[in-house]
């Protein structure tokens, strides 16, 4: 099996209603976006409002001018490696992300937090 973050990205995208390609196309649309493609890591995230979570997904072309977390559309790859670019982002409150197909559930944690001790507790 392929270590490359980008084949990764492909592989869940093909078991999930969504398009790889219109879902970068939108991202690429929002000022904030970040959108990373390299064999280590694949990561799409924008800004959201935190206390939206049925719309994290959705319209990923538009710019929250409120929003108060990053929420994490896909991320493959070096953990580790995200994390230490992620110190490098505007800050924001908030990490936001579902898992997917495994529970659907929002999930919230403190962006410094995360960025600073990987999510685990200091």
């Amino acid at each position: 099996m392929s270590t490359d973050a980008r084949e990764g990205a492909a592989r869940y995208y093909a078991g999930s209603k969504r398009s790889l390609a219109a879902d970068v196309a939108a991202l690429s649309r929002n000022p904030r976006a970040v959108i990373i493609s390299t064999p280590r890591l694949f990561v799409l995230m924008r800004p959201v409002d935190s206390r939206k979570p049925e719309l994290w997904a959705e319209a990923l072309d538009a710019d929250h001018a409120g929003a108060d977390g990053w929420y994490v559309h896909l991320l493959v790859g070096d953990l580790g490696f995200a994390l230490r670019l992620g110190a490098m982002l505007a800050p924001l409150p908030l990490l936001c992300f579902m898992r997917g197909v495994r529970s659907g559930r929002p999930h919230r944690l403190s962006w410094r937090r995360v960025v600073r001790h990987g999510g685990r507790r200091a």
